[in-house]
């Protein structure tokens, strides 16, 4: 069977970040790919904040309304969606 090497997608030195998933209390350092396209400052709006996470590192329940902290900035889980087989999830995040 193929295993697909997946820290590949989430390398902090090439396009993820580094996040805190706290789920109460506990912790967790992880990768994202982290995409905030609204720019208030400029008059341009957009969607939610999202943050794609391996699917292992974001319980599949229980993680709406836990928060996730990217650069400082605290954000709240608001849907959690698996994408295509399920290796990664996408988070809808709120300020």
């Amino acid at each position: 069977m193929f295993t697909e090497d997946r820290t590949a997608f989430l390398k902090q030195s090439e396009h993820a970040v580094a996040a805190v998933y706290d789920a109460a209390g506990a912790n967790t350092s992880i990768s994202v790919i982290f995409d905030e396209p609204h720019l208030e400052q400029v008059g341009i709006g957009g969607t939610n904040p999202t943050a794609l996470a391996e699917a292992s590192d974001i319980p599949a329940t229980g993680s709406i309304g836990k928060t996730l902290t990217i650069s400082g900035t605290v954000f709240v889980i608001r849907a959690r969606q698996p994408v295509d087989d399920g290796a990664f999830v996408e988070l809808e995040l709120e300020r």
